[in-house]
């Protein structure tokens, strides 16, 4: 298990395509494709009609990440310039919703009480967290600083909602159509399985190729919690072509390596979000309070961090490896 209490929904299932891996790459490339890009419109809509609600924005975000894995995963069949249209825009979307929800994050972890989360802590941990309150976090300063990013996270809506009038200019359904248009015009007569199986062992190469690096950084830790993500993603529209239970267990471990990365990323983009609040104009009465908040999550991410990295040992590394090389190698009943 990893060293954390987070709970990861195993979306497979839901995002399928497919039942028969002899089905036509070209066809299991349209429907998958249709079906993300659908579904990043459907998002970025209801993310302008409710702006307010932190689940669309983060529900945005993830669906944009899991679109562009799949223009990855077929890259090798998408018109390289509508492609670059796709992934440009697919970025911008991504990006436009981070902001929002990194303030999301952010004000959600201030508003909630602090007396459980210290439970648990060595002594010199519940006093460190003590004094760090007692410094600029008390109820008062908390308040304020809650006031002042509710502001910024009206504010950062706004590049949301710019984007989506932009792609309305664009033509998001009509670049759509014209995209499923060409890959099925293109009816590539070699199998998904085929193509999986070609196409998917360059991906896990790519993801083992940063998981084997030492993770000297923050920037670093980062980088391997996004290419697991994307390896998720990407095992999703693969999964039909390998046996359901290797799937199951490589996604599982998947899922562990997101938990447990995620507490320092958490905590490591709140501190450095709080830092940069701290330098804002405007900001300089909340300061204290601001530098105490900082460095109380940054003391959080070392923690986080020591924990990873013990569980992030060469026999673990190993063992994923293995189960990823197995399900290159099985074929599905």
């Amino acid at each position: 298990m990893a060293p954390s209490g987070r709970r990861i929904t195993n979306p497979t299932r839901a995002w399928a395509v497919l039942d028969d891996p002899q089905t036509p790459v070209w066809r299991v490339a349209t429907r998958t494709l249709r079906k993300r890009l659908e579904a990043v419109w459907s998002d970025l809509v209801a993310a302008c009609r409710d702006s307010h609600d932190p689940e669309r924005i983060h529900q945005l975000r993830v669906a944009t990440r899991r679109t562009l894995a799949a223009f990855d995963a077929f890259r090798d069949l998408i018109p390289a310039q509508s492609r670059e249209w796709f992934e440009k825009w697919l970025r911008r979307i991504r990006r436009s919703a981070g902001t929002a929800r990194d303030l999301d994050v952010l004000a959600e972890r201030l508003s909630r009480d602090q007396g459980p989360e210290n439970r648990g802590l060595p002594a010199g941990s519940r006093r460190a967290e003590a004094d760090g309150s007692r410094q600029g976090g008390g109820i008062d300063a908390r308040r304020r600083l809650i006031a002042m990013l509710s502001r910024q996270r009206v504010t950062s809506r706004r590049p949301i909602h710019d984007v989506h009038e932009r792609l309305l200019g664009e033509d998001w359904p009509g670049h759509v159509e014209r995209l499923v248009d060409a890959l099925s015009a293109g009816r590539q007569r070699q199998t998904f399985e085929a193509y999986a199986r070609r196409r998917f062992k360059p991906l896990t190469r790519r993801f083992f190729a940063r998981a084997d690096r030492r993770l000297r950084d923050a920037a670093e830790i980062h980088r391997l919690r996004i290419e697991g993500k994307k390896l998720r993603y990407l095992l999703e529209i693969f999964a039909a072509v390998f046996p359901g239970r290797i799937v199951s267990k490589c996604e599982k471990a998947l899922e562990s390596l997101q938990e447990s990365l995620g507490d320092f990323t958490d905590h490591a983009a709140a501190a450095e979000r709080l830092k940069r609040l701290s330098k804002q104009d405007g900001a300089s009465s909340e300061r204290p309070a601001l530098v105490s908040l900082r460095k109380r999550e940054a003391r959080r991410a070392a923690r986080a961090r020591r924990t990873f990295a013990k569980w992030w040992n060469p026999t673990r590394r190993r063992l994923l490896r293995r189960r990823f090389e197995k399900t290159l190698r099985c074929r599905t009943a």
